[in-house]
């Protein structure tokens, strides 16, 4: 009897330790659950930063258009009602969607940001990344998904005209904020949802063209490959042959950030930029000396030269100036519309380089 007892006893003992560790597996679980859109952005970030590549090609654009297919698709269902089996999972979809388009477009305005207002419009894109994974629910509201719609389309229309019609004017940029617009009057039309507002799709494109006329949208889809400072740039055949001041320490420069200048020789700044198949345009070339008297920056020189598409590694030219003063300098690569593609800065010094190293570029 008392064995008996004993294990009744022991098995009543057991049902609480279980219960007990199924509720810690079960809270545990709900905190994964918590970070898992966390999760599922940072992968899916580091594998678009993999397959994109530094450039902009024919195919990522038409997965892009995909998806903007798609997405457009899924807010007429939305704002229609339209239930099937599997409708609940439109909203599912949508965020998908708007992940992967956002995911794409930061990845490629962020290689053509130099400036530090242009790094602001990535940063908010990575907001807007990262806050769409928790915004599931919330794209139900049509007006937010206009005002995500309208948005992702201005900035993939930035993209895709320059490739379609080889031009990166500023005219374009114009008529891709129009179509973005007009595409979301057309499919606020077909909701049938009265509450849904597009008026914050079309804030969102009034400030998208504030942004591009003071320069702060990054030059897209123009990309900086390289940009450095050396005593000597010549060509040879096919490539160009650059002597510079090796950067030491400084792993993530090409040239030194101090320039040791002999005599009256001319300090050349080299820059290699991306540009897609069949695009012509203009680089010009910003030479700046910082004013100590008045701290702020002078432009001194402004030289251009025309590059032209196509070339993976990104087409080369230079501009050298020759009467310079010691000082701090910096030359901003920058585009026809004055935006800036890439920015180096170096300091001038009189007196001979201990160190230098030619590279073919």
């Amino acid at each position: 009897m008392n064995d008996e007892r004993g294990t009744m006893n022991n098995e009543s003992g057991a049902e609480p330790i279980h219960r007990s560790s199924f509720i810690v597996h079960r809270s545990s679980f709900s905190r994964a659950r918590r970070w898992a859109p966390v999760l599922f952005f940072l992968a899916g970030f580091l594998w678009d930063a993999l397959t994109l590549g530094r450039s902009i090609k024919s195919v990522d654009l038409f997965i892009l258009l995909g998806y903007l297919a798609a997405a457009a698709a899924i807010l007429v269902a939305i704002g229609r009602g339209v239930s099937f089996r599997g409708s609940q999972y439109l909203n599912a979809v949508l965020q998908f969607l708007f992940g992967g388009i956002f995911s794409a477009l930061f990845i490629f305005y962020f290689l053509s940001s130099s400036s530090l207002a242009g790094y602001l419009v990535v940063l908010g894109l990575a907001a807007l990344l990262i806050g769409n994974e928790f915004l599931e629910s919330a794209y139900s509201e049509l007006t937010l998904s206009w005002a995500f719609f309208a948005l992702s389309a201005i900035m993939f229309f930035n993209f895709a005209l320059a490739h379609l019609f080889r031009s990166i004017n500023t005219f374009w940029f114009y008529l891709g904020t129009l179509l973005a617009v007009l595409l979301v009057l057309a499919l606020r039309r077909t909701s049938t949802r009265e509450s849904s507002s597009s008026k914050p799709a079309i804030g969102v494109a009034l400030v998208t063209l504030v942004l591009h006329a003071f320069n702060i949208i990054p030059p897209v889809p123009l990309v900086k490959k390289q940009m450095l400072i050396a005593h000597r740039v010549h060509r040879e055949g096919n490539a160009y042959a650059a002597t510079i001041e090796s950067p030491g320490w400084r792993f993530w420069r090409t040239s030194a950030a101090t320039f040791h200048r002999s005599g009256n020789e001319p300090v050349y700044c080299f820059t290699s930029v991306f540009v897609p198949p069949g695009i012509a345009t203009t680089i010009r070339h910003r030479w700046e000396l910082y004013d100590e008297t008045r701290e702020e920056w002078r432009t001194t020189t402004l030289r251009a030269f025309r590059i032209a598409g196509g070339r993976q590694s990104g087409y080369r030219g230079y501009t050298y100036k020759q009467n310079v003063t010691p000082g701090r300098w910096r030359v901003t690569a920058e585009s026809e519309s004055g935006a800036a593609i890439g920015i180096i800065d170096f300091v001038i010094v009189n007196g001979e380089a201990l160190r230098t190293k030619t590279l073919r570029l």
